[in-house]
């Protein structure tokens, strides 16, 4: 079946295209999409493809590739509830074109891919490996309520928490790089990238929270910290790391329970967090918040 006839590839970048015009693209896959593309647009460069079945006029796929620090792009793919495994065949070419022309155009020392996991992601997992990409893991996406009773937490004492803006670039990444192998919540796919260039993305991300972004001293050291991104009434844990010799002690609990008294005062509603679901500290820590599984995604890596 002629590509053409078959579906329509709709392209935006935000370099050239309103805000609108992007939102316009997202908008008929999900309103949540929406609601997150609309800071995201404003602060980082964005370039969407949107794939629609010509005849049934429905959307079936939308992806996205962000700028993170310079050439690092994340990209995320959403599979429509109209996706159906009839289409896949005809589907492989309109993807490879998205995956083309997204890649041609970005550069950099590595590409993430994250795709929520259903039924059809496995059907078209190959077309992913053969645009240059790996597999890499699985990530749970937890989701919590601020202001709902936080279960099973007993206030940790013995810890100094500070505002994370207390401390400058160079403490920061210090502590970074003690903690990054054994984050509680690094991406596996970390051990792939430039981790300078990650802690860029944190350090300078235009919408760090700076009142619930915080670190911890243990007698006086920096132990561990946590960054919280957040536009209006929505949050997420972008990172939270404890250095080695500090594990064990209930940093992290402690900076997570300061964190969401600190979030629901400033009347944040919603906080999420990805992780890889085989790191089973950082998930049974969450649990113990009361976070809840949202749904499941899998990481995809191309380098180079």
């Amino acid at each position: 079946m002629n590509l053409k006839s078959s579906f329509e590839i709709k392209e935006f970048d935000s370099k050239t295209d309103t805000i609108d015009q992007m939102i316009s693209c997202v908008c008929p896959f999900r309103l949540e999409l929406v609601n997150f593309f609309g800071p995201l647009i404003k602060t980082k460069h964005v370039i969407v493809r949107s794939i629609f079945c010509i005849r049934s006029k429905n959307p079936i796929l939308y992806i996205s590739a962000v700028q993170e620090g310079g050439d690092l792009y994340e990209l995320d793919v959403f599979i429509s509830e109209n996706f159906s495994t009839e289409l896949i065949a005809d589907m492989e070419m309109a993807i490879s074109e998205c995956f083309r022309g997204i890649f041609e155009s970005t550069s950099g020392f590595g590409k993430q891919l994250f795709i929520e996991t259903n039924v059809m992601v496995e059907n078209i997992k190959h077309i992913f490996l053969a645009a240059g990409m790996r597999f890499i893991t699985t990530f749970s996406e937890l989701g919590f309520s601020i202001g709902t009773p936080v279960l099973n937490f007993r206030e940790t004492v013995g810890f100094q928490l500070l505002p994370f803006r207390d401390f400058s670039y160079q403490q920061s990444n210090e502590l970074f790089q003690r903690s990054s192998i054994n984050s509680l919540d690094c991406p596996e796919g970390l051990k792939f990238r430039n981790v300078t260039k990650v802690f860029d993305s944190l350090f300078f991300h235009p919408l760090l929270d700076a009142n619930g972004s915080l670190v911890a001293m243990v007698d006086g050291v920096m132990a561990g910290f946590v960054m919280i991104v957040k536009h209006e009434d929505q949050a997420e844990i972008a990172y939270l790391g404890v250095a080695e010799e500090c594990r064990s002690k209930g940093v992290g609990s402690a900076l997570i329970g300061e964190a969401l008294v600190i979030l629901a005062r400033d009347k944040v509603k919603n906080l999420t967090v990805i992780v890889d679901e085989g790191n089973f500290p950082a998930l049974n820590l969450y649990l113990r918040f009361g976070m809840k599984l949202k749904k499941n995604r899998i990481l995809f890596l191309a380098e180079g």
